[in-house]
């Protein structure tokens, strides 16, 4: 398939649209600007350093897949995640596992066809880390901003330096 990204674009929009929370979409806008802004911070430290990620047989180009993912398809995700998100701790285990299995899903599918590659010790289990500390910090961000800013860039911390990225 010569145009996974557009796929998984298209497909992950349209899914938004017809399951999302588009009503209270701006109750979900500052998670949609975090989430958006970190992938932005991600694509700049790896663009000026190193990376430990990059897609492949991209969609049009680079600049143009990653700005459709940045501003479509992960504000699109926020919409789903947080406005289907339930008060029933049991509900939202299965809320968690359900939308980590899909994106791990979408990206092993992803790199056994080629459509992302990984670099400086990156593996499908720091994806499978990355998604487990991710979802969990939408929603903590959504309903504590401050507290997600402080373990994000915690954790940003975590990843520059078990990566081995010379910033300084």
């Amino acid at each position: 398939m010569k145009l996974y990204h557009a796929f998984i674009i298209t497909t992950i929009i349209l899914f938004s649209l017809r399951k999302g929370n588009w009503r209270n979409w701006r109750e979900y806008l500052p998670t949609m600007y975090y989430f958006s802004f970190f992938n932005l911070f991600y694509q700049y430290i790896t663009f000026t350093i190193d990376r430990v990620w990059e897609l492949k047989k991209l969609f049009v180009s680079m600049f143009v897949t990653d700005v459709l993912y940045t501003f479509l398809v992960y504000p699109a995700v926020v919409v789903m995640f947080l406005g289907n998100y339930s008060d029933n701790r049991r509900v939202q285990f299965y809320h968690y596992a359900k939308y980590i299995t899909v994106s791990m899903s979408i990206e092993t599918l992803a790199a056994k066809l080629h459509y992302i590659e990984y670099f400086n010790g990156w593996t499908i289990w720091w994806t499978l880390f990355f998604y487990c500390t991710m979802f969990p910090l939408l929603r903590l961000h959504h309903v504590y901003p401050l507290r997600a800013l402080v373990i994000s860039f915690g954790l940003i911390t975590f990843y520059l330096c078990k990566f081995d990225f010379s910033i300084l």
